[in-house]
This record gives C-alpha cells, sequence and structure tokens, in this order.
C-alpha cells in the first residue's frame, strides 16, 4: 500500500470536519474524493498533505501511513523528500516568475543539473502550451495554463504519490477535459494520484477508485466506473 488512513478524525476549534475515515491508495492507482463542499474530501487531503495546522485544523484520532510508516503530523515540506507532493487548489503559481523559474523552483531539491534540465524537458513535452512560453511571467499566463505549470512544478519533484487539489477549478470546458486526460497520462506513466475534485463525472471517468463524502464521513466507496453507473451518485453528484 502506497497510502493508508486509518480512522481519521479532523477538528477545526470545536468544529469535527472528518470523522473515523479510512481510504488507501494503492501504487499506480488513480483514487478521487468527491462529495460536496463542506462535506470533508479537503480536510482529508490537507491532513494527508501536512497542511491541517495551517489551516487551523487538528487531527483528533486515527493514523497516516505512507510506504508503511506513519506521517502524521510532519508538514508539507517534509514529505516531498519521502515522494508526496500537493499540487494546491487555486494553482499558486509564483506570479512574477518565468514559466521557467517556476519550473526551477520545481526542481529545487534536485543537485544535478543534467537531470533538472531533463526532467523540465519532460514536462514542457507533457505540456507543449508551456514550451513556447517558457520566458513569460506566470501571472500573464491563462487559467489552463497556470493549471499545467502548477503540475508540471509538483511533477519537477519527482512523486511517488501527486496529491491534486481540485485542478479543474475556474478552467474552461478545453482546458478541464485537457488537464484531466493529462492526469490520466502522467498516472500512465507510474505516478500515483489522490484527486479533490467537484466535478465528480471527470473524476470518476479517470479514477480506479473513489470515496464519496458527505457531512465528514465517507458514505460509499466503489471503482471509478461502478460510481458513474451508480443511481445514488447520478442523482446527488451529476446531475441524473
Amino acid at each position: 500500500m502506497l497510502l493508508e488512513a486509518r480512522d481519521l478524525s479532523v477538528r477545526y476549534g470545536p468544529v469535527m470536519a472528518l470523522k473515523n475515515a479510512s481510504f488507501d491508495v494503492k501504487k499506480g492507482e488513480i483514487v478521487a474524493m468527491i462529495g460536496p463542499n463542506g462535506a470533508g474530501k479537503s480536510t482529508a487531503l490537507r491532513a494527508v498533505a501536512g497542511m491541517l495546522e495551517a489551516m487551523g485544523g487538528t487531527i483528533d484520532t486515527g493514523e497516516i501511513l505512507f510506504e508503511g510508516k506513519s506521517i502524521r503530523g510532519l508538514k508539507t515540506h517534509e514529505l516531498v523528500g519521502r515522494g508526496m507532493v500537493l499540487v494546491p487548489e487555486g494553482r499558486h503559481v509564483f506570479a512574477s516568475m518565468t514559466v521557467l523559474e517556476n519550473l526551477e523552483m520545481g526542481g529545487y531539491t534536485n543537485k544535478n543539473a543534467a537531470a533538472v534540465a531533463d526532467d523540465m524537458d519532460a514536462v514542457l513535452t507533457l505540456f507543449p502550451p508551456l514550451k513556447a512560453r517558457t520566458r513569460q511571467k506566470a501571472g500573464t499566463l491563462s487559467t489552463g495554463q497556470q493549471q499545467m505549470l502548477a503540475i508540471g512544478r509538483a511533477l519537477m519533484l519527482k512523486p511517488k504519490l501527486l496529491l491534486a487539489d481540485e485542478p479543474s477549478l475556474g478552467l474552461s470546458p478545453n482546458y478541464l477535459e485537457l488537464i484531466f486526460d493529462k492526469l490520466r497520462e502522467i498516472n500512465g506513466q507510474g505516478t500515483s494520484i489522490l484527486l479533490v475534485e467537484q466535478n465528480a463525472s471527470e473524476a470518476l471517468e479517470i479514477a480506479h477508485r473513489a470515496y464519496v463524502f458527505s457531512i465528514g464521513e465517507i458514505v460509499l466507496t466503489d471503482t471509478g466506473q461502478n460510481l458513474l453507473r451508480s443511481d445514488e451518485v447520478k442523482k446527488t453528484f451529476l446531475g441524473g
């Protein structure tokens, strides 16, 4: 098992945001977390990504294991060295820096300049629209291009597990389709992905498995395709 969360309960002050949630990601999988706003899926991702303290949250109970070792309480930057990298909601590219400089920041842990250059070439091959914009300031890119850059910057760290928080947020339909296609391609190259996504239909299309959250609990889990066909999921999340 690559990632495993066991009986995870999280609170923000007096508010219990997640109750006894258990979920996992196997090597080679795309696993999606879907559900309405406030259901607990983003809280679950923040707990895994080491972001809870910064957001005012605390883990009450439960354990989080990455490659069989406890990571509960580790900070986001500490998890990078273990192979877990977050693409945050809202992209958060370095707006005043160029595309090239953003990617270089992603490769900061690698002291091998030739390897960094190879990794950058791989990212620019994966995202051709960025190739012609390497000298462009990231803040002047479209939202879709910024999302590509945020994912590309994360890939420079060569993650074993990519955490993607709402990657379709604010994207046009064309870029939305492209980003999900690229996530599938990234997974095909060997990177496991844990995905939190409001666009349930797109997430389930690419997910091997998924967890459905409601009011701080996981209420349903199955393969992505089975959940796509589920009458309950269609009625609640897919407008069916």
